[in-house]
């Protein structure tokens, strides 16, 4: 598998890997899962570790994603970190869709460095979660 999505219990977040040769199909598959686990655990702060990619999707499809997104039911209100690769071609496609989606109106930013984007991703991180599903506020003592 192209992708890895999990659950980051200890940090409330969505962890996406993506490494190797990946298309359209997996980057949609993905969306997909980071959506329901999403909505599942309450948090829309989305991490995205592009930086195993070896090849991705075409110019085109990088368009496509958007729209995707807004399609398969992603909330406008998340946030998402995304770990560049290292260089490369791919490094410049990844860099060209986060200003795509930014474009779009999705709240994300580019990251060389993984502790900078962890950091900036948990900074304010409670507006970017839903309230307990009973209605009580977990953070009043």
């Amino acid at each position: 598998m192209a992708w890895d999505i999990q659950y980051d219990e200890q940090r409330r977040i969505i962890n996406c890997v993506y490494a190797g040769h990946v298309n359209a199909e997996d980057f949609q598959a993905g969306t997909l899962k980071t959506i329901d686990l999403a909505k599942q655990h309450g948090t829309h702060l989305i991490f995205i570790d592009d930086s195993g990619l070896q090849s991705a999707v075409s110019t085109m499809e990088i368009y496509d994603m958007p729209p995707f997104y807004d399609a398969s039911g992603a909330r406008r209100k998340s946030k998402w970190a995304v770990l560049l690769p290292p260089d490369g071609q791919i490094r410049e496609d990844v860099k060209f869709y986060v200003t795509i989606c930014q474009n779009r109106g999705w709240y994300l930013r580019a990251f060389d460095d993984r502790q900078a984007a962890l950091d900036w991703l948990l900074r304010d991180s409670d507006d970017y979660r839903d309230p307990p599903a009973d209605g009580s506020d977990s953070t009043s003592s």
